[in-house]
């Protein structure tokens, strides 16, 4: 974001060089080192998973195997590298792992959906971690790290999604703006790039302008079932209020006050009529948690309800951070009500993350994690 201060995520670590943050270099070019390997083993294997027959054929198998190999290894040790920094940072290099791992061993075992699946899920963690770094950190750099042969080589929607892992953001609204005004794109698969059209615009380049430009383009389309349509007509009205509001607007109340309303918009219980609001209310509430030193009930709350906000904005359980918050909003303030609220959507999110998988209950480290908090909450 534009005014954020350098809380930057595992994935972003190479921005330590751009920003002149960290007076250890030599710390500073491991990181970049290792960040170029993870970004090698995503140039070979991001554009073969885009096509279920090139991925598995037999042909490619060795050189794309061994770039999910240097990819789980570099994740690992810029897992190992991150445990120094912030929490939320050692969250993001957890899922990154945890994911190169298994995209690699998916496709050793000859679970190649499984593992292309997973493998575009890292690519959308690189999303949720560059957008949570400050201008200048990094982006040159970042542009370098996947050249223009292998963009082009993507359809639009991947090409978009890596772009914005790059931190090249305008590049990436741009092949945004061509997927949701592409006729040949039905709607109904349109949800997940209008939510990250609208939360990198707000959210990240805090561009309340452009959007409305875009989505009075795609209300013009035909093939809109009408709540949606209706949805986009008021989300074009609302920008600019909303634009004024965010502006002045740096508290908890501030931020709570436009979700009531994006609540009120939610006509059907899906979260589509309030997706506007929410992106607006957590981009007040990242300000607050950023420019709060005090760690009390009223960063509690903001963290609580940056969590929750997660969980209706994200697309997909893999690459939101909600965990991480609700988690923060229990330790900070165990016994504030909003704690049991938080430990009730993270208990859900956490056997979520597990559905339709091969276990059949919560890992044993799991549940030791949820009985601390429980036991936190309770204050025994």
């Amino acid at each position: 974001m534009k005014t954020r201060p350098g809380c930057w995520a595992a994935l972003a670590a190479w921005a330590i060089v751009g920003c002149g943050e960290d007076p250890e270099q030599a710390r500073a070019e491991y990181t970049q080192s290792v960040m170029r390997e993870i970004f090698e083993g995503i140039r070979v294997a991001l554009p073969a998973s885009v096509d279920g027959a090139v991925f598995k054929a037999p042909e490619n198998q060795g050189e794309i195997f061994a770039a999910l190999d240097t990819l789980a290894r570099n994740a690992e040790l810029l897992e190992e590298h991150s445990r120094s920094c912030d929490a939320e940072t050692g969250f993001l290099a957890r899922s990154v792992e945890r994911d190169a791992i298994e995209a690699k061993t998916a496709y050793r075992y000859g679970h190649y959906k499984r593992s292309a699946f997973v493998l575009r899920q890292i690519v959308e963690n690189c999303v949720v971690c560059h957008s949570r770094l400050p201008d200048g950190c990094g982006s040159q750099i970042a542009k370098e790290f996947v050249d223009e042969g292998v963009m082009a080589s993507l359809p639009l929607q991947p090409r978009a999604t890596l772009l914005i892992a790059t931190r090249q953001f305008d590049r990436g609204l741009d092949a945004l703006e061509a997927v949701l005004t592409d006729p040949l794109t039905h709607p109904a698969i349109m949800l997940a790039p209008l939510t990250d059209y609208l939360v990198i615009s707000v959210r990240v380049e805090q561009d309340y302008e452009r959007p409305i430009r875009t989505l009075q383009t795609f209300a013009q389309r035909k093939d809109l079932w009408p709540s949606l349509k209706k949805d986009v007509d008021r989300w074009i009205a609302a920008l600019p209020s909303l634009h004024e509001r965010a502006a002045r607007a740096s508290s908890v109340a501030s931020a709570r006050a436009i979700i009531r309303e994006g609540e009120a918009l939610d006509e059907f219980g899906d979260g589509q009529g309030s997706l506007l609001h929410f992106i607006v209310a957590s981009s007040i509430l990242e300000r607050f948690i950023d420019s709060h030193p005090e760690r009390d009930a009223e960063l509690g709350e903001a963290y609580y309800l940056r969590g929750i906000l997660e969980t209706r904005i994200g697309n997909n359980y893999w690459v939101t951070t909600a965990p991480f918050l609700l988690e923060e909003s229990i330790r900070i303030a165990p016994r504030e009500p909003f704690a049991v609220d938080a430990l009730s959507v993270l208990e859900r999110e956490m056997f979520a993350a597990y559905e339709g998988s091969d276990v059949e209950e919560l890992p044993e480290e799991e549940e030791a994690h949820l009985a601390e908090l429980r036991t936190l909450i309770e204050g025994s």
